[in-house]
């Protein structure tokens, strides 16, 4: 990816003074006019190299740690030397000063720190290996290396392997704390509701669907929040029902168990029992977390104890593969529900798919 601004640290020559508005550069076997800014003065850096912001006159293909040498822009001597540092200056946006002086004091020292700085850069988004790749000349198995050492030294979490995926551990704490604080201000503005959907989480924080995974398990871990089918509650968080509720509760459960939710649709239950959608999708999220429900496939609710039933049955067929012929016979249900249930067994590791059979593990 090529791009015409850049930062970069620069030694100049014990006679330059100053550093130049206008310079030459060259660099990659060219020679490029540019335009230079510095984030400090030499009086405030004293013998540490320049930081410095580059706007060139023609794109470039830069990596970090690329050297160039800067010219007088009418001798064309040199004045200076200079190493790329973040190759991919943003074309607009305001930066504090202060924040740029940091990022690029990180990228002025090793592999691992320069790493560690990329992660604190990106923040809650995290940072993906292919971007490690465009922004340094580093491989796979470098990377790899560089971030388990910084997992080690508690500098940065590892969100996935294949590909590889971080975020720093500074960032994620952030965005733990930021969750929790937004899963409070809807309990108080609505005290009825039962948690956020993860979907609205995800939107809010603009994050990576593995981010937002590892953050819920990293709450339900530590006891502070709870995922409740496709939402998340803070574990703190009780829920008052009336009589009335309690009793439309046992009688969605008691549909769930008698397989009834396999011909009645959502739709039909809110209007037999009055509910508006958040309603109903809250009573159904207290019946998963109280382990009296499963949410399967295309919308099915299923009771968890039926469900074990279904199980138990597949286990005990003696054989091993089953057909959905086999399945539908044995459940009494029909295509059209056998289809998603054997689907939620397949992810449940109790059978698996080889074409047209269920090996049954």
């Amino acid at each position: 990816m090529k791009t015409f601004r850049f930062e970069a640290s620069l030694t100049l020559g014990k006679k330059e003074g100053t550093l130049p508005a206008q310079a030459v550069l060259r660099i990659q076997g060219l020679k490029v006019p540019a335009s230079l800014r510095a984030y400090e003065t030499a009086v405030q850096v004293e013998t540490r190299p320049l930081l410095v912001q580059v706007s060139t006159r023609r794109p470039l293909s830069l990596k970090w740690r690329d050297a160039f040498d800067v010219l007088d822009a009418e001798k064309m001597e040199s004045i200076g030397q200079g190493v790329v540092l973040n190759p991919f200056l943003p074309e607009k946006g305001k930066f504090k000063k202060e924040i740029r002086i940091d990022f690029l004091r990180a990228l002025s020292g090793s592999e691992a720190d320069m790493l560690a700085g990329l992660c604190r850069e990106k923040g809650m988004k995290g940072l993906g290996e292919e971007e490690v790749r465009e922004f340094s000349s580093l491989g796979e198995e470098q990377i790899l290396s560089l971030g388990e050492k910084l997992e080690e030294e508690g500098k940065v979490k590892i969100i996935s392997f294949s590909p590889l995926f971080f975020i720093s551990r500074e960032s994620f704490g952030f965005l733990c704390d930021k969750i929790l604080a937004f899963l409070e201000q809807i309990r108080q503005r609505h005290p009825g509701q039962r948690g956020v959907a993860l979907e609205r989480i995800r939107k809010r924080f603009d994050l990576a669907e593995k981010v937002l995974a590892l953050a819920v398990k990293t709450l339900e871990r530590t006891g502070k929040a709870l995922q409740v089918g496709q939402r998340l509650a803070l574990h703190s968080q009780e829920v008052l029902l009336s009589p009335q509720e309690e009793k439309i509760l046992q009688k969605l459960e008691e549909m769930c168990f008698q397989g009834e939710f396999q011909s009645v649709s959502l739709p039909e239950i809110q209007r037999q029992f009055r509910l508006s959608t958040e309603r109903l999708e809250r009573l159904l999220s207290l019946l998963i977390e109280r382990e009296k429900i499963i949410p399967g496939p295309e919308g099915l609710y299923i009771h968890s104890r039926w469900l074990d039933e279904i199980i138990n049955k597949v286990r005990a067929l003696g054989k091993k593969e089953m057909t959905v012929q086999d399945f539908k016979a044995m459940t009494g249900l029909s295509r059209k529900y056998a289809i998603p249930l054997l689907e939620l067994l397949d992810q449940m590791g109790v059978t698996q798919r080889k074409g047209a059979v269920r090996e049954i593990l």
